[in-house]
């Protein structure tokens, strides 16, 4: 008998399932809850155990726990979806084998996940402009530079392709007194990132930094880099990265105002803590370490931490801790040592 259902399989007479991977414009996804409830609309994303519809009868959005989800429809568009498991697939969502499972439907395969496996999911909009998130914040600060306040501004923007993520990031802090009025500290960053081999990712960065405390008016850095993702859950992520980096800087000092091309070895590590639920908060830590292979024993570190606690949607109450490091500074009179705290509003989209 088993021969027969080989042979009735290969001959065609035994039916065979095939899901297609076949998109609905028109139609709004469905979120089905365990109790049978539904709301529709359009999924932005999934993150860190939870959803976040934009429903066709409210005006703001909607944020779910996957816990509470029964089943989940989404057919309008291609999602980048990945796993827990840092796996990725690139398809259409439909109700899985029962509730709280969901099927996975790509060009040529199909997987079922548990809903609550589900790590990251992004919308590849057709459309540029709905395939950016970001957040910008305003605010002020206090630093050991001087004892008056500042106006602070920073903001961060993504961009999601199938396998490459772009960022642009940027701090400016904007100081006004008797002695000095205009940009104090900068860092605006463009970078490029992708994940590979499961388990490792590549980076490639472009920055602007300006610190006068530590005696630089300006510098432009270019890196690459490379390295594992240590850590990945739902709550936490750990990653590390080292490369090389090329400078270019101009000092302060108006005598030794520029310095040649020089060459550092980066190494990165980056820290991400989230807290779902009630208060809903995160914390990022980025480390930076730079050794010189230009100037011998010059070395430098960037280092913040930022907490952001969600207090309605869109909206997010935001301190910064950040501490700077030169051994040897552009300008020799500078400090070496410049920390502080920022305090500002957010508004993610």
């Amino acid at each position: 008998m088993r021969w027969i259902g080989i042979i009735l399989l290969l001959t065609g007479l035994l039916p065979v399932v095939v899901y297609a991977q076949t998109l609905h414009p028109g139609e709004s996804d469905v979120i089905e809850f365990m109790d049978g409830d539904q709301i529709r609309g359009k999924v932005k994303k999934i993150q860190r155990g939870e959803l976040i519809l934009d429903p066709d009868k409210l005006e703001d959005m909607v944020t779910i726990k996957l816990r509470n989800i029964k089943s989940i429809t989404a057919r309008r568009k291609l999602y980048r979806i990945e796993s827990v498991a840092n796996i990725k697939y690139l398809g259409i969502l439909e109700p899985g084998r029962g509730p709280g499972w969901v099927k996975l439907i790509e060009d040529h395969d199909t997987t079922e996940l548990f809903i609550e496996d589900l790590d990251n999911i992004e919308n590849m909009d057709d459309d540029f402009w709905k395939r950016l998130d970001g957040s910008a914040s305003l605010g002020f600060s206090y630093s050991r530079s001087s004892n008056i306040g500042r106006v602070n501004e920073s903001h961060n923007m993504t961009y999601s392709t199938k396998n490459w993520l772009f960022l642009t990031s940027g701090d400016l802090m904007y100081t006004i007194d008797n002695e000095f009025k205009g940009i104090e500290k900068a860092d605006l960053a463009v970078q490029a990132y992708i994940e590979f081999w499961k388990r490792w990712f590549a980076v490639t960065s472009v920055q602007f930094q300006r610190s006068t405390e530590l005696g630089l008016s300006a510098r432009m850095q270019l890196a690459e880099g490379a390295g594992p993702i240590l850590i990945k859950s739902r709550k936490n992520d750990l990653r590390a990265a080292t490369g090389f980096s090329i400078q270019k800087e101009y000092s302060t000092d108006s005598i030794n105002a520029g310095r040649a091309v020089s060459a550092e070895i980066p190494l990165f590590v980056n820290y991400y803590l989230y807290k779902l639920g009630t208060p809903y908060l995160t914390m990022q830590a980025t480390n930076s370490l730079f050794f010189s292979l230009s100037q011998k024993g010059r070395w430098r570190v960037d280092q913040s931490i930022t907490l952001y606690w969600k207090i309605v949607t869109h909206l997010n109450l935001n301190v910064q801790f950040y501490f700077d490091y030169d051994s040897k500074p552009p300008d020799v009179s500078a400090q070496k040592v410049d920390f502080g705290t920022v305090f500002s509003i957010g508004y993610s989209w």
